[in-house]
């Protein structure tokens, strides 16, 4: 399988797959008045902002190109629906309060991405808040839903991008995503959406897991400065996974702090940060206001370097505990898992 999906991954060389454009969007949205609408896109790797102001509550856009075929509409931030870019005429509708379920429709792609939302996701978001108690067996029933979406339209770029999004949210299911893959028509596969896929696939099947060596890297510090893992060979380590826009992140760096100081004679913590080249100074901003000083590495391409990508970070923060040989004892997103698996360890 792993052969099957590199080979698919590089089918396919140069520039991501974007649909063809000339399309135009047309919209009534209930309660928007006279407000702005903001159009998010990426363009040869580069962001771009288009604001369009309603008149009461009306609105049309010429819908440009994108990388990955899709542009997302903002009312209000962040809550957004996104759609595709697909020749043909759009029309939005749907009411200002609720930003993210929109109604986008008019080409295939979009009319199977709106059934999508219609049947599975937005029916399951009511449930859930209807229901609070019951939101576990909602999100599972959610899941299994969406599987079964993806195997009906196998040759739709809506099924790979769902399929994209559940490989990360639930990556046990390893075995039946390479089967709903394997499904999806060659078309899809080369797609944009296949190929990213098929790389998060593979990231997967070799992530590092506990009881096995963590990956070595290098990444650069704060002063720009490569530090290797293997540097530390000898001592536990504790990597921390963040970032300074992550709240859950910040308000768990004392407990961090706690730790590394309670066990400094043997542990080393070591912080990666997902930052962008941009967010440098807010990084740094960051460790000095929280006093984290332990060792500060970032890859500055946010959460899409090799090395967070390679160690399937998903979530943060993601803390993941290392043995004096590099072997992974623990993975956690909070601290206290970390914390009752550090005071079993009889040599701290």
């Amino acid at each position: 399988m792993k052969t099957v999906l590199l080979g698919c991954l590089l089918a396919l060389t140069g520039s991501s797959q974007a649909l063809a454009q000339s399309s135009q969007l047309t919209g009534t949205i209930q309660g928007l008045g006279d407000k702005p609408l903001i159009f998010r896109y990426e363009q040869k790797g580069v962001n771009h902002t288009d604001t369009v102001r309603a008149t009461e509550g009306r609105f049309s856009y010429a819908v440009p190109a994108s990388d990955d075929g899709q542009v997302s509409l903002f009312i209000s931030a962040p809550r957004y629906t996104s759609f595709w870019v697909e020749p043909g005429r759009l029309t939005a509708t749907g009411n200002a309060t609720r930003p993210h379920q929109l109604t986008i429709t008019g080409t295939p792609e979009n009319n199977v991405l709106d059934a999508y939302h219609q049947t599975i996701e937005w029916k399951y978001e009511r449930l859930r808040a209807a229901q609070p108690a019951a939101s576990d067996q909602f999100s599972e029933a959610e899941r299994v839903a969406t599987l079964a979406f993806i195997k009906q339209h196998p040759g739709t770029l809506t099924a790979a991008e769902l399929l994209y999004w559940q490989s990360m949210r639930y990556d046990k299911q390893l075995p039946a995503y390479e089967a709903l893959y394997q499904q999806l028509t060659p078309a899809v596969q080369k797609s944009f959406q296949g190929q990213r896929v098929a790389k998060r696939l593979l990231v997967v099947r070799n992530q590092p897991v506990l009881g096995h060596p963590a990956p070595a890297f290098s990444i650069a510090d704060t002063a720009g400065q490569p530090v290797a893992l293997a540097t530390y060979r000898g001592r536990y380590v504790l990597l921390d996974f963040w970032g300074h826009w992550c709240h859950p992140c910040m308000k768990a760096a004392p407990q961090v702090k706690a730790i590394q100081e309670k066990y400094a004679n043997s542990l080393t913590v070591i912080g990666i940060a997902a930052e962008s080249a941009g967010s440098i100074l807010k990084w740094k901003q960051a460790i000095r206001a929280e006093r984290m000083n332990w060792v500060q590495l970032s890859e500055l391409r946010g959460a899409d370097g090799p090395v967070t990508e390679g160690y399937n970070i998903n979530a943060y923060p993601t803390y993941i505990l290392l043995d004096r040989q590099g072997i992974i004892l623990a993975r956690a997103n909070d601290m206290e898992a970390i914390e009752k698996k550090l005071l079993t360890l009889a040599d701290l």
